[in-house]
């Protein structure tokens, strides 16, 4: 099959010396050429039937030289020309070829092996050509198609191209990626530790490893997303890295959910360990009660007409203690059920807290059965305030107990109330064993006893539910402790409830 040709030359002459030279020695010829003389004929050819080769002469009456490339492949895309021309200039050569044009002869110049090597070498060249854009279209379909952040680098960082996914994403900050060190971006260089963990995954990755890892950058509205980020290199023939793609994808929305997975397994975890807690200490704040009940009960039953009415009263006594601390084992237990289920409510109500104080400090004089000596110190003879009349008891009664019970027989314990602007405060000092500072930090956790209490009975509830308490009402509640010394507890309130506050807030 003969090779089809378009001569495009208006000078007779040229063309005939071009005819011949395509022409075999018996007259016979391997072409089949056809000659017009104006670019514009030229064009309705190529539209009328394809061709194998345009052998376009540089000079034409209705082009501008250079132009005519341009208007050929206009038509024909991947069009393999031949530049003819009068001069032998290097300049025109090169742009020409950079127009598009696949070689440049001389006129003067040409013989047939010369122009016969010319076309194939057109053709060969333009093939080649093809292929290599197919090849590349291929990719960016891929490049671009794929969901992934896709980012082509030099080996030593510089961006050169972003995929359309990514593009979509920095939107008007596009421009601010391309041709420049990635670390310098937006998205890498919001810190130093980062722009130096990227400087570093260039470098390795530019020897040739695999880089992958989760890491967290700044998205373009301002906020940090993990990413699941990849640095691959390229080798050519000899094994030189000369390119470097960058791979990730959001993986903010897996990290929450196992962040959140995380958390719930925590939280079963300290469910069941506070379950297992629970377990330990009702049945060893039970047992003894339970105890004193069953032997002075035994006791009663087997030799009650022996028994005087003192020691029979003695015994009712120390049932009715029993009973009372398994009641306030089972009350506590309760209060701290209602603070977990968001069932304790934060309900202020004006109250004289001087007055009430005193009532506390008076009910825990007969409820305790202590030694101690209370003493009481309020700044003001009458301090009103709104507080929540429930919580401030639980509050004092607990704090002021805990001291009375790690203090010595006989011992002071002291509360003291002032108010300054709308803050009122509470002071509730002992001179007892103190508190380690190892278990400082664990105090108010639920069922945490400090590990010098010996056998003081206590089931450590009182402070969780203290600072239950403290937190409805958005106060403050801080510990200083000695151990040998003695503890203060500093409970800070709102002097007023605060239009803002909610009725029920959560543990």
């Amino acid at each position: 099959m003969r090779l089809s040709i378009l001569l495009v030359e208006d000078n007779p002459a040229d063309a005939d010396l071009l005819l011949d030279s395509l022409t075999q020695d018996d007259g016979s010829s391997v072409w089949q050429v056809r000659h017009v003389e104006r670019l514009s004929e030229a064009l309705q050819a190529l539209e009328q039937q394809p061709v194998d080769v345009v052998l376009l002469d540089l000079s034409l009456p209705d082009s501008q030289e250079l132009d005519s490339i341009t208007h050929l492949q206009a038509v024909v895309p991947h069009l393999p020309i031949v530049m003819l021309t009068g001069r032998d200039d290097t300049q025109v050569a090169v742009q020409a070829v950079a127009k598009g044009a696949q070689d440049y002869l001389v006129k003067g110049q040409i013989t047939t092996p010369l122009l016969t090597r010319a076309i194939h070498y057109a053709i060969e060249r333009t093939q080649i050509l093809k292929q290599l854009q197919a090849s590349e279209n291929r990719f960016r379909a891929v490049f671009n198609q794929t969901f992934q952040f896709m980012v082509l680098l030099s080996p030593t960082g510089i961006v050169l191209e972003v995929n359309q996914a990514l593009a979509s994403v920095e939107g008007t900050g596009l421009a601010e990626l391309l041709d420049r060190p990635i670390w310098q971006t937006k998205r890498w260089g919001y810190t130093e530790s980062i722009q130096q963990w990227m400087k570093t995954a260039i470098a390795t990755a530019a020897q040739g490893q695999l880089v992958r890892e989760e890491i967290q950058v700044l998205a373009p509205q301002g906020e940090l997303r993990w990413l699941d980020f990849s640095l691959k290199p390229l080798t050519d023939e000899t094994q030189q890295v000369v390119l470097l793609i960058a791979e990730s994808h959001d993986i903010s929305d897996r990290k929450l959910i196992e962040a959140k997975t995380l958390e719930t397994l925590e939280q079963e975890r300290e469910l069941t360990q506070l379950k297992a807690d629970f377990v330990a200490m009702a049945s060893h704040e039970l047992r003894t009660p339970l105890t004193i009940i069953r032997m002075a009960t035994e006791l009663l039953e087997k030799y009650d007409d022996q028994l005087t009415a003192a020691k029979r009263a003695q015994h009712f006594e120390r049932i009715h203690a029993a009973i009372a601390a398994m009641l306030h084992l089972l009350d506590e237990v309760l209060l701290l059920g209602k603070v977990d289920s968001d069932g304790l409510r934060y309900e202020p109500a004006p109250l004289d807290v001087a007055d009430y104080c005193k009532e506390v400090i008076a009910t825990l004089k007969l409820t305790t059965n202590s030694n101690h000596r209370i003493r009481f110190h309020c700044s003001q003879p009458q301090m009103q305030g709104e507080l929540d009349q429930a919580l401030v008891h639980h509050i004092l009664t607990n704090l002021l107990s805990n001291a009375i019970k790690y203090s010595p027989d006989q011992g002071s314990v002291w509360l003291n109330v002032s108010c300054k602007g709308d803050q009122i405060s509470f002071q509730v000092k002992d001179e007892g064993i103190g508190i380690p500072p190892q278990d400082q930090q664990h105090l108010f956790e639920t069922f945490y006893r400090a590990k010098n209490v010996g056998k003081i009975q206590g089931t450590g509830l009182g402070l969780a539910i203290v600072r239950k308490c403290v937190e409805l009402h958005q106060g403050q509640i801080h510990v200083e402790s000695e151990v040998g010394i003695g503890t203060t507890f500093n409970v800070t309130l709102p002097r007023f409830s605060q239009q803002t506050q909610p009725e029920l807030l959560p543990s």
